[in-house]
């Protein structure tokens, strides 16, 4: 569910001179870094487990026994890395391998 709505194409820019109300919202919204979206916890499935990105973001990856993180887009990467955060585009890939569940949370951007 987004914090805030994009005025459709029907809605007038500017009325009497002035910017209307529902695209004065979506602008202020805009540039004061409104976020699109809340944060989310992700459940983890069996292990490995791998996280397609609906929109870009990023995941905050923390605790367990993390073996292993890739990342994938057009190929995949090992990151040497077991925790902490990374960025995502649409459709990118994040596996992660463990032997006990780490915690791990998406933050749409």
């Amino acid at each position: 569910m987004s914090l805030y709505s994009l005025p459709t194409y029907d809605q007038a820019l500017t009325k009497s001179g002035q910017t209307a109300q529902a695209w004065y919202r979506f602008f202020t919204a805009l540039y004061q870094g409104t976020p699109p979206a809340n944060e989310k916890t992700l459940t983890l499935g069996a292990s490995p487990y791998a996280y397609q990105a609906p929109v870009k973001g990023f995941v905050i990856l923390s605790g367990g026994s993390v073996s292993a993180v890739q990342f994938t887009r057009s190929v995949t990467t090992l990151t040497n890395q077991t925790s902490g955060i990374f960025p995502l585009n649409q459709g990118d890939t994040l596996t992660i391998t463990y032997a006990s569940l780490p915690s791990m949370t998406w933050v749409p951007t």
